[in-house]
C-alpha cells in the first residue's frame, strides 16, 4: 500500500470520527431526563476494618548456617525410650570415645562421635 492510500485512508477515518463526535448531544445525560446532582442518592459509609493478621501456612525458621565448625563438644547420643536401643548406642558412644582419645595421643585423624562434620581441631 502506498503513502497516498493510508493518507486518504487516515483522512477519511478522521472526518468520519468528527461527525459521529458532533452528534453527541453536549448537555448532560441528568440534565436530559430532569435532574440535578443533589438529587443523586448518597454514597454509602464504608467502615474501614484492619486487616486481620493472617497465619502462615508455612513455619518460617531462620536460615541455618551451610556449615558448623566444632571441636569436642561430647555430645552425648540421644534417648529413644526403648532400653536396649539406648544401652547399644551409649556403648558405641564409649567406644567412639576411646578410639577419639587414643588417636589424639597418636597424633592421628580426627572422627566424630555425634554424626557431626568431622574436622581437624
Amino acid at each position: 500500500m502506498s503513502n497516498n492510500k493510508r493518507n486518504v485512508i487516515g483522512l477519511a477515518l478522521a472526518l468520519i470520527s468528527g461527525s459521529a463526535a458532533a452528534e453527541l448531544p453536549h448537555s448532560s445525560i441528568l440534565s436530559r431526563y430532569g435532574m440535578t446532582p443533589d438529587q443523586l442518592p448518597k454514597p454509602a459509609t464504608i467502615e474501614v476494618q484492619e486487616p486481620e493478621q493472617a497465619k502462615s501456612r508455612f513455619e518460617i525458621q531462620p536460615e541455618q548456617p551451610f556449615v558448623t565448625f566444632r571441636s569436642g563438644d561430647k555430645n552425648a547420643p540421644e534417648i529413644t525410650g526403648n532400653i536396649s536401643i539406648d544401652h547399644a548406642m551409649q556403648q558405641d558412644y564409649q567406644r567412639c570415645q576411646a578410639i577419639h582419645e587414643e588417636l589424639k595421643r597418636r597424633g592421628g585423624k580426627y572422627i566424630s562421635c555425634d554424626s557431626s562434620i568431622p574436622w581437624m581441631p
